[in-house]
């Protein structure tokens, strides 16, 4: 899916706002030295199913501010049986790492239920997801997703929605997070070349030394 679809302006949700700025970020497992906040919150929506397709479009938000987490699903995105789709989004603390990054913030684990098994159609090309970052820094995380716990990470395309917040695509149920790469400390390598070469010099010059002190 082309990001350019996922920054239209009905879909961006406002954060940052004059006179509303984010509160701090909520973490379901603070790390030492975070500011003690009030639980993260979860997000959940509803659509009926008519012909097998939930028929609404959905827009499910948490409840912080601005919202760690939102999802936009179109009309007739998700197929399933039954007559009902409950999306949620429920966040956890992070249990392992992306390969090369560092999950930043809670990791949010998205279900949608119907009746029997759910898939996404091609509508879902319009759904978008929105995470917000414990911080702006930069350069920016990627959004990662997987299917279940347990399997591996895999790095979405990202754009920058916000000060503190990224967008993508969204791939269906499954865990969705946040990672900036972890850079790795700059290697300078041995002085022991640099120390036997200053040694041989040394070693050099006093044997020209002595040779000239001889001749005279």
């Amino acid at each position: 899916m082309a990001l350019g679809r996922l920054l239209s302006p009905a879909a961006v949700p406002v954060y940052d706002g004059i006179g509303a700025p984010d509160e701090p970020y909520r973490y379901v497992a603070p790390p030492s030295g975070a500011k003690k906040t009030a639980a993260p919150t979860t997000a959940r929506a509803t659509s009926p199913v008519t012909g097998g397709v939930a028929t609404d479009g959905m827009t499910l938000a948490t409840a912080e501010s601005g919202p760690q987490f939102s999802l936009f699903v179109p009309p007739r995105a998700v197929a399933t049986g039954g007559t009902r789709l409950v999306v949620e989004a429920t966040p956890r603390a992070p249990a392992d790492q992306p390969a090369g990054a560092r999950i930043d913030g809670n990791v949010y684990d998205v279900t949608m239920t119907g009746q029997g098994p759910v898939t996404l159609t091609p509508q879902a090309a319009l759904a978008t997801l929105y995470l917000r970052a414990t911080s702006a820094k930069q350069p920016p995380p990627k959004m990662e997703h997987r299917a279940a716990a347990g399997q591996p990470w895999q790095a979405l395309d990202t754009a920058r929605g916000g000060q503190d917040v990224y967008v993508s695509d969204f791939r269906g149920p499954g865990q969705y997070a946040l990672a900036f790469a972890v850079v790795a400390p700059a290697h300078h390598g041995s002085r022991t070349p640099y120390l036997v070469g200053g040694v041989v010099v040394l070693l050099l010059v006093a044997v020209v030394v002595v040779r000239l002190r001889a001749g005279a």
